[in-house]
């Protein structure tokens, strides 16, 4: 039976802009969505709540469910959730809680140039960025390249 991790990750999406967090891996630049792992016995939109408020100094409310996929890391299954997630507060990095370097916000064009995490086909975001919703469903086992 395979070890599975499920991480929950906000979708916070601004002016048409995505919320990301910039971490350096391997000298290579990634931009994550927030989120992060489950605590024993959390429900998934606490944990991702609670996510927010310690790395980013947020709270939010979570709400739809826009999609999962599935990765693979350090021989486990990692299951992402991706849930859209609305404030009216502004984000900023806790550094005891994150060691992300900086927070950037990505448009539609620049999202396709950039290493995501998790690597959420591009397809799938892009409607989101514009305002078009998207397809919600499972979007299977992605390849997601490592540092």
């Amino acid at each position: 039976m395979a070890n599975w991790i499920v991480r929950p990750c906000g979708v916070l999406i601004r002016d048409g802009q995505l919320l990301t967090m910039q971490y350096q891996y391997g000298g290579q630049r990634r931009l994550n969505l927030p989120g992060g792992n489950l605590e024993e016995g959390e429900e998934i939109t606490t944990a991702l709540a609670r996510e927010f408020v310690e790395e980013l100094a947020l709270a939010v409310e979570v709400g739809a469910l826009v999609g999962t996929l599935q990765t693979q890391a350090g021989g486990r299954e990692v299951l992402h959730m991706l849930f859209q997630v609305h404030t009216n507060g502004e984000p900023r990095l806790n550094p005891a809680e994150t060691k992300a370097e900086a927070l950037a916000w990505v448009g539609p064009k620049a999202l396709a140039e950039v290493s995501l995490y998790p690597a959420v086909p591009q397809d799938k975001l892009q409607p989101l960025l514009l305002g078009q919703g998207g397809e919600r469903d499972h979007w299977g086992l992605v390849d997601q390249p490592w540092f």
